[in-house]
């Protein structure tokens, strides 16, 4: 049988697509037809030429606010036409910002501080997210300086409406009710994704959906540990396919 073998790749909030360039190419080495794509905004409902690419491909992977964007990209694909595609997250929150429901997350008050520092700041709030999503690894100082000279951050204006999003998107229900097969990674030395979430993972999980912990890992794995990242993605696609 043959192997799911299109990828749409999302990449996350403030690094652009060339952290996951080695991530897309690990991904074409395995047989994957991938595309990388950066942040959209799916707040005005004008998100027509991504869910185009969504019908042509089988799995749809997104890293932090990409897997947020992922999520709502294939559950809008669902509704619409009744046709699920493998949902993959990597590092990323259904619902970034706490709320009561949904507690495990980052805190309001650490939210608004962030967006009104990079109002004020943007470069050096970039530098600050940067150092935040590698804190954690073995050798985070390098991890931070590698990851600064990669990015290639989108625009500030996409950068805001991404944090508008970040503040507003609240998927948790639908994941719990997506038909899909779902894996969710998750880093256990994030520093913006508390690893706690698996808790709340407890509550919601479904036949359908899969989520894992990945030891002595940092929010930016995906572009730190691609290895590990691919072994995991290509296991469960494996599984899956022979289910």
């Amino acid at each position: 049988m043959k192997l799911q073998n299109k990828i749409l790749l999302i990449t996350g909030w403030g690094v652009g697509v060339e952290p996951l360039q080695t991530l897309k190419l690990h991904l074409e080495k395995k047989g994957f037809d991938t595309q990388l794509i950066n942040i959209f905004n799916v707040l005005d409902r004008n998100f027509r030429a991504q869910l185009d690419l969504v019908a042509e491909v089988d799995v749809v992977i997104g890293w932090s606010l990409g897997g947020q964007l992922a999520t709502h990209l294939v559950d809008s694909f669902y509704k619409s036409t009744g046709l699920t595609k493998t949902l993959i997250t990597l590092a990323s929150n259904p619902c970034f910002v706490a709320n009561r429901v949904w507690q495990t997350a980052m805190p309001t008050d650490v939210f608004s501080q962030f967006k009104a520092s990079f109002l004020q700041n943007s470069q050096a709030t970039l530098k600050r997210f940067y150092y935040l999503i590698t804190l954690g690894s073995s050798q985070a100082k390098q991890d931070w300086i590698s990851l600064q000279n990669i990015a290639s951050p989108p625009s500030n204006e996409l950068l805001l409406e991404g944090l508008q999003m970040l503040e507003q998107l609240n998927l948790v229900d639908n994941l719990k009710n997506y038909l899909g097969p779902q894996l969710h990674l998750f880093a256990e030395q994030d520093n913006v994704i508390p690893c706690k979430i698996m808790e709340n993972f407890k509550d919601i999980a479904t036949k359908n959906m899969s989520y894992k912990l990945i030891k002595d890992a940092t929010h930016a794995f995906p572009y730190l540990q691609v290895e590990r990242t691919i072994e995991e993605i290509c296991q469960f696609l494996t599984i899956h396919q022979q289910s």
